[in-house]
């Protein structure tokens, strides 16, 4: 089965730490931008899926009238599974009712809210178009509507965050009807207004170690309430992980549509033109083959994102032979230093090769 990510590359604002493909005040080109989706859809038609995801951007600036027609669209063209996921980003900024019931009537079972912060002078200092109240109420409202899996996405080391109110977001977060949670560090990205302050010196970050503990922290609090950590960044209850998203960790195929977009069909990965006006027209895709080593390497380093690691068997199965062969010797140095533990057949991650895990990944490129 296929997952299908859409990219809606609108926005009402840039938030400051953003280098995502968006674009602000282009809410004029959405009709044309839907053709060219649609018409990129049909290149793919009746091909079977079970997991959809609509991010951006952010998904919810469309209106009730091009919610309802994207929707329609991905039924119309795709062969999609009884058991189904279909998770749409929203930012709570952009959210209101009649949305939120054109998202439910359209198929759409899994809402993904872009929360950040409970926190209104960190969610300020990172340009966020919602308050923290404006969050609290859309999870809310949402599951009132009939959402049963939602996700709030959170993150750490932000401008001015400190263990204390770091503390009280996590808390605030675990209090709602929510089913999953992702948190993510903060990263000052070249090119965003955040890396201007932060070369300016206006901008106080948490220390690096200051980063660590609020993982670790974050880590064991949702744990212990009921938040099971299932990838570096993912926390879910048990039974509600990102179907979706698992597809990128575990080497299974995906199609993706709309501007800056990438593909994967386990033998090359396909690129979308970034270029808003240049997809709108119908140009810009580019096919990258990848070699044996190129598809060994990431399975590696896609899978030991996740908590379960990564199975010698699946990977004997893929390739032919076995993990051992191939990178025994970083494997056994990994295992021997405490970065990465061998329980049976799989290879994973320890918490210290958690906090170097670029440096992990790095060995096996």
């Amino acid at each position: 089965m296929n997952g299908i990510y859409i990219h809606i590359p609108f926005c009402k604002r840039k938030c400051k730490y953003c280098d995502f493909v968006s674009y602000a005040g282009r809410e004029d080109c959405i009709g044309a931008y839907l053709d060219a989706l649609e018409r990129e859809m049909k290149c793919h038609a009746g091909k079977k899926a079970d997991t959809i995801f609509v991010g951006g951007g952010t998904p919810s600036i469309l209106d009730v009238d091009s919610l309802t027609r994207l929707t329609r669209s991905v039924f119309d063209t795709f062969d999609i599974a009884e058991n189904y996921e279909f998770t749409v980003e929203i930012n709570p900024g952009t959210l209101d009712a009649r949305k939120t019931d054109a998202l439910l009537s359209g198929g759409v079972n899994r809402a993904s809210v872009g929360v950040q912060s409970f926190n209104d002078a960190e969610l300020r200092a990172v340009g966020r178009i919602h308050t923290a109240e404006e969050a609290y109420s859309a999870v809310g409202d949402l599951y009132k509507a009939g959402f049963e899996n939602i996700s709030v996405d959170l993150m750490t080391a932000l401008p001015n965050q400190t263990m204390e109110s770091l503390k009280k977001t996590l808390e605030t977060a675990v209090s709602l009807p929510v089913t999953h949670i992702s948190a993510y560090s903060l990263i000052i990205e070249d090119g965003t207004p955040l890396a201007a302050e932060y070369g300016a010196g206006t901008l106080v970050l948490p220390s690096d170690d200051e980063d660590r503990e609020m993982y670790a922290y974050t880590i064991d609090y949702l744990a212990k309430n009921g938040f099971s950590q299932y990838e570096i960044s993912n926390f879910a209850k048990d039974g509600f992980e990102c179907a979706h998203n698992i597809k990128y960790w575990t080497f299974e195929p995906y199609i993706g549509i709309g501007a800056a977009a990438h593909s994967f069909d386990g033998v090359s990965r396909a690129y979308n033109t970034s270029d808003l006006a240049e997809y709108i027209r119908g140009g810009g895709r580019e096919v990258t083959p990848l070699t044996r080593r190129d598809k060994m390497s990431e399975f590696i380093i896609t899978g030991l994102r996740m908590n379960r690691g990564i199975s010698s068997d699946r990977f004997f199965e893929l390739f032919g032979t076995t993990l051992e062969d191939e990178y025994g010797d970083i494997l056994d140095r990994f295992t021997r230093s405490g970065l990465m533990r061998r329980c049976g057949g799989s290879y994973s991650l320890t918490r210290r090769g958690v906090d170097v895990s670029n440096s992990v990944f790095c060995e096996f490129v």
